[in-house]
This record gives structure tokens, C-alpha cells and sequence, in this order.
């Protein structure tokens, strides 16, 4: 690889090669985007003594396995975050040459997630260095297509939910989870709930003709206008009665629009999407058919809500049993480092809510603001990456923090 692993003794260093890894989310192209990113996850982690594998998801893109062993080997703590960046167009700095200034190293991918992913790849870098294995085995996973269609994520639990892996050929984690700790920006806060969606887009039809002989004639963007009133007059209201802890209230908005072949045709078709945010407790399927229901049924003109195009769940808050566990053991380790350990919701959703659905106690931790995120001039502030460094640390570590801190030296 013409990237060095040998080079990265430092975050920054670290961070500033995976940036230099271009990783783009082809959409859907049938392009291999990450997995150059993924060969050099797996390199560094082999360098620390790590095993580590690639595993292809779809068109040659490969998700990253690897796996440093603890203590207990019967059990692993999971840390997952996506080697996929949005795309690069418009972007004010340089999109895969790392630049410092004032604090800050910019490029694409540098808050969401390369970030939270050379956070994770430092903090197993000190605990190997110490000489001390940590308390369980730690499983590090770098998935694909978190940006478009969670292909990555999806692929690695396909044989988690339920109890299915020893019937399908053996858990693609490795050992138990007891606990995952999802790599996103979070201004090293510890996000323990957060929002999921379900989009779809919403159709009228008509017979189309003369602009000039409207009369009598079904006109599909008049059709949706009464629509989108409705959605923001009735609906929206109604969601936002519903004030959900930690997440706030869901969401309904229209986002794109499109219609009509003229100005002086009448449009035979015009057609919205919508953005339905889900809270804990809400499946968006049966959300979709519980809109699909009431707007077709309210509409006598030809109205029809298509099937969802995009569906993420939402990640509830865990407040009980070994989840419960979890979350207070990551945040004592905030604590710890001086930092906030009490859980909080955002709206965004990430791969933690299809770990939760497995079974696994899921959160969401570090580096970088997403307000940063996807931006013409994404930066991350490397006293974060520093910080969120040391928090996972001390968490993988357990009782060999010390030990583990003491050789970084």
C-alpha cells in the first residue's frame, strides 16, 4: 500500500493518513470505494499484533474485522464506526490532504468518521503498546455504505439477531458483545437515544392536456398542494404534541418536489418526498402504512403514497439490565477525563440502532461536532480527538488504564 502504518505514531498522524485514504460512498455505482481504507485498517491493526480481516459486503466493498484479544475471551466490547465519506464536490479545503491550523485538521472525513475511527484505532494502539491485554476482547469493525444504505452494518449482523449464529455458520463479531460503542461526532458526549426515518415520496396523477382547457381537468400539483397543507397543518401538528424524552417530538417534512413537462402542459404527474423522523417505540413501516392510510383515504383525487425508499429505526434509550450496565460503565470512563457522563438524544440516526435491535447495548461517542459534518470545510478540533483517545482508553482498558496510560508515556 503506498500508505504507511509505520507513520501513524501519533492521532494526528493517524487521522491525517486515513484522510488520505479516499473513501467516497459510490451510491450506486458498482465501485470497491472503501476498501482501500479498510486494507489499511486492517494493516495498523496487524502492525499492533491484531488479527484481523476483510469481509465483502457487495461489489468488492469490504467491511474490517479486527480483533485484539483480552482478558476474557468469552466476551468483546464492539467499536464500530463507517469508513465512508460523503462526496467531495464544493469543498473549500483540500478533501484528502490533512491540513493543520490552529488546532484543527481539516479534510473530508475528518469529524464524520475518520475521527471516532483513529480515536478507536489510538485507543487500541496505547492498550497494545502497555503490555496489558484489556479486561474483554475488543472487536473492531469499519463498515461500508453507512452514508447511503447501512450495507455494512447490515451485513455484519446478519447473523446476530435472534440467537441465529451457531445455526448459520458462527457470529461474524467473534465473541459475545457485551456492549457496543459506535464512533460518530458527538462533542464527546455520550448519545444514547437518538432518531431513526422513515422517506417516502407521495404521488398525484391526472389526465394531463391544454393548459389553455383546465376546466373539469384534475391538476396533480393542485392535488399535492392540498397535500402538503394538509402534512403541515394537520400531521406536523399532532407529531409535535408528542414530546419524547432525550429526542424531542418526531418529525414530518417535505424535502423535494417535482412535476409537469411544460409550461403549457398540464402535468400529468407531480410528486413529493417526504422526511417522517421516528422516535423509540415507532416502527417506520408501520408508520408509512399509517400515513399511506390516512392520505389516501382523506384525498378523493388520485393519490398514492409509495413504499418507503429509505428506512432507518430509531435508537431507544436503555434504561435497564446489562444495557443499562453498559452505559454507566462508558460513562465512568467520561467521568473519569472530566467529561459529562450523563447520556443525551440527538435527532441524526447511526448504525447503533441496527447493533441495538440485535440485542447488543448500544452507544454513540466521539470527536468532532456534526455540525462540521458533510461541510464545504469539515474539520475536527485534535484536542477532541486527544480527549475522546483517552475516554477509550480507560474504557477498553478496565483496571490496566493506568498501566495503559503509563507507556504512552
Amino acid at each position: 500500500m503506498q500508505h504507511s502504518v509505520l507513520q501513524c505514531n501519533t492521532g494526528e498522524a493517524l487521522l491525517a493518513e486515513l484522510i488520505a485514504v479516499p473513501s467516497v460512498n459510490p451510491r450506486e455505482s458498482a465501485l470497491p470505494a472503501e476498501t482501500p481504507l479498510a486494507e489499511f485498517v486492517a494493516d495498523y491493526c496487524r502492525h499492533l499484533g491484531m488479527t484481523a480481516r476483510l469481509d465483502e459486503v457487495t461489489d468488492g466493498r469490504c467491511n474490517v474485522v479486527a480483533t485484539l484479544p483480552g482478558r476474557r475471551t468469552d466476551e468483546c466490547v464492539l467499536l464500530e464506526t463507517h469508513l465512508d465519506t460523503v462526496e467531495t464536490e464544493g469543498m473549500t479545503v483540500a478533501p484528502f490532504t490533512a491540513q493543520v491550523r490552529d488546532g484543527r485538521l481539516y479534510g473530508r472525513g475528518a469529524c464524520d468518521a475518520k475521527g471516532p475511527l483513529a480515536a478507536f484505532l489510538s485507543a487500541l494502539a496505547r492498550i497494545a503498546a502497555s503490555g496489558h491485554p484489556p479486561e474483554r476482547t475488543v472487536v473492531l469493525v469499519g463498515a461500508i455504505d453507512e452514508e447511503h444504505r447501512y450495507q455494512g452494518v447490515t451485513h455484519l449482523l446478519a447473523r446476530e439477531a435472534g440467537g441465529s449464529a451457531a445455526h448459520e455458520g458462527g457470529s461474524r463479531i467473534g465473541p459475545r458483545p457485551v456492549g457496543a460503542v459506535v464512533g460518530e461526532p458527538t462533542s464527546l458526549c455520550l448519545v444514547v437515544a437518538h432518531k431513526g426515518v422513515m422517506r417516502c415520496r407521495i404521488a398525484a396523477t391526472g389526465p394531463g392536456g391544454h393548459s389553455s382547457l383546465p376546466q373539469g381537468r384534475v391538476n396533480p400539483v393542485e392535488t399535492l398542494a392540498e397535500v402538503v397543507g394538509y402534512l403541515r397543518d394537520e400531521v406536523a401538528p399532532r407529531l409535535a404534541a408528542r414530546h419524547e424524552p432525550l429526542v424531542g417530538a418526531p418529525t414530518l417534512v417535505v424535502t423535494q418536489i417535482s412535476g409537469g413537462s411544460g409550461p403549457n402542459v398540464l402535468p400529468e404527474r407531480c410528486e413529493v418526498t417526504i422526511d417522517r423522523r421516528t422516535v423509540g417505540g415507532e416502527e417506520p413501516e408501520q408508520v408509512w402504512r399509517a400515513l399511506k392510510d390516512e392520505l389516501e383515504g382523506r384525498f378523493s383525487g388520485p393519490v398514492e403514497v409509495a413504499e418507503p425508499h429509505v428506512v432507518d429505526y430509531a435508537l431507544p434509550a436503555q434504561d435497564d439490565g446489562a444495557a443499562a450496565d453498559f452505559t454507566a460503565r462508558v460513562g465512568r470512563a467520561l467521568a473519569a477525563h472530566g467529561l459529562d457522563p450523563v447520556g443525551v438524544g440527538v435527532g441524526h440516526g447511526t448504525d447503533a440502532s441496527k447493533i441495538c435491535r440485535t440485542g447488543i447495548p448500544s452507544v454513540v461517542f466521539g470527536p468532532g461536532s456534526m455540525t462540521e459534518a458533510h461541510t464545504p470545510g469539515e474539520f475536527l478540533d485534535l484536542a477532541q480527538l486527544e480527549a475522546a483517545t483517552d475516554v477509550l482508553t480507560t474504557l477498553l482498558a478496565d483496571g490496566t488504564a493506568g498501566a495503559a496510560r503509563e507507556d504512552r508515556g
